[in-house]
């Protein structure tokens, strides 16, 4: 199963991560950049069939813990609007409140305006995405007690800078505001700091982490062991290969209530309940008069099997073992008449240099391995399908292609590309 994250922004014109992971092979099949939230729809054929988990910048959503009355039940929570009236500069009136986990006699909540849920919702729409999970990107990055996250959206000054500070608690936003309030965090309550990327002004950020350090030299030996603020890096993931899993693991939902995507059902079906029982028993009298004679055939099947496996061992006594006979032959043949050599590299390149010029697709590096008569390369185009057409061609000339993960880069498309002669 394929899973495609999408980091939405808080107005049209902002540009649009997007990461397409694969459940089966375990690796990051896509990813890339959109201009806007206009471009979209492309991620559709990108990955048509895969779950859609939605990020949204959290500088769009307020997070608030409530301390509800003693054995409170389930009907107070619809008071906790009015609870937060005083400490909300929006109209509760024209807000979403929804709700995360209850500890003891506290409520996690999550205010949102009802404009801005249906906008991400309406952006999806549009592109014929259908997505039912949603969570702020604070809450989708890693969490540990006395621990605070970090995470940069790009390189560049304006990247978004997402800080979790707390299992419920976080800010997201330019990076020219963001740095002075996370100075104030460590200043009020001395943390570790575990940055996930590349940011601007790291010296700043390392000055402030030894500042803490610094200030915490006064305690003991044995409390300075275990409570010293310290700096780390970790660049195991993609910032969105990262969002992605926490969005997972986060157990909240924005979408709740009335945002909950109801997925389309036919209105029609109990009129014609009647007349699908019918043809599913026609069906089963079908398949049983089918499985009879299916069970025949098999029967026929093995004989011929049989004796083509007996003419293959006659024929081929050290043909290896393969699920395709027919190409294990026609490989034992080229083998055969190579005389066990192999292909040249140069004659590979030359058999497939009209593919190289009707696809436009251009070889950035090289590797050959001669004993496996296998070649490598890390290939440049200018989109997904000039990638394709270029492996179906080579497919043609009767050598095997491997596809490997491919990414975006700017307005180029770069894959990996393994040929077996």
């Amino acid at each position: 199963m394929e899973k495609l994250a999408i980091r939405l922004g808080s107005n049209p014109q902002d540009p649009v991560h997007w990461l397409v992971w694969s459940d089966t092979e375990k690796e990051i099949i896509a990813s890339g950049e959109l201009p806007d939230m206009n471009a979209l729809d492309q991620l559709k054929e990108r990955a048509p069939n895969a779950l859609v988990v939605g990020i949204v910048p959290s500088c769009d959503v307020v997070l608030k813990t409530v301390q509800l009355p003693l054995k409170a039940n389930r009907k107070v929570l619809n008071a906790i609007p009015f609870m937060l009236e005083d400490e909300l500069a929006s109209d509760i009136s024209k807000s979403f409140f929804a709700f995360g986990k209850r500890i003891g006699d506290s409520q996690q909540v999550a205010i949102v305006t009802r404009e801005k849920l249906l906008f991400w919702q309406e952006a999806l729409k549009q592109a014929n995405l259908y997505c039912d999970l949603l969570v702020p990107d604070v809450l989708a990055l890693p969490y540990s007690d006395n621990n605070i996250s970090l995470l940069s959206m790009g390189n560049s000054e304006h990247a978004p800078l997402i800080v979790r500070a707390d299992e419920w608690a976080g800010f997201q936003g330019e990076q020219s505001w963001a740095y002075p309030l996370l100075e104030k965090q460590l200043n009020a309550k001395p943390l570790s700091v575990t940055v996930y990327s590349e940011l601007q002004h790291s010296d700043y950020l390392e000055a402030l982490v030894k500042k803490q350090q610094d200030d915490s030299e006064e305690v003991t030996a044995s409390e300075e062991q275990s409570n010293q603020p310290n700096l780390s890096q970790n660049y195991d993931k993609l910032p969105m290969q990262l969002l992605l899993d926490g969005a997972l693991d986060a157990k909240f939902n924005l979408l709740q209530g009335e945002f909950v995507v109801k997925r389309k059902t036919n209105a029609q079906w109990d009129k014609w309940r009647l007349a699908a029982v019918l043809a599913a028993i026609a069906l089963c009298v079908n398949l049983v008069g089918k499985t009879l004679e299916l069970n025949s055939i098999k029967s026929q099947r093995q004989s011929v099997e049989s004796r083509l496996q007996a003419s293959i061992k006659k024929g081929f006594p050290n043909l290896p073992k393969s699920r395709n006979k027919e190409a294990a032959i026609k490989k034992e043949m080229a083998r055969l008449e190579q005389g066990g050599g192999g292909i040249s590299m140069i004659v590979m390149l030359t058999q497939m240099s009209p593919s190289f010029a009707n696809t436009g697709v251009t070889p950035q590096s090289i590797r050959y391995d001669a004993s496996r008569t296998e070649l490598r390369m890390q290939s440049v185009a200018s989109n997904f399908e000039s990638l394709e057409k270029f492996r179906r061609e080579v497919q043609a000339l009767g050598f095997e292609v491997d596809q490997g993960a491919i990414n975006n880069q700017g307005d180029q498309v770069i894959g990996t590309v393994v040929i077996k002669g």
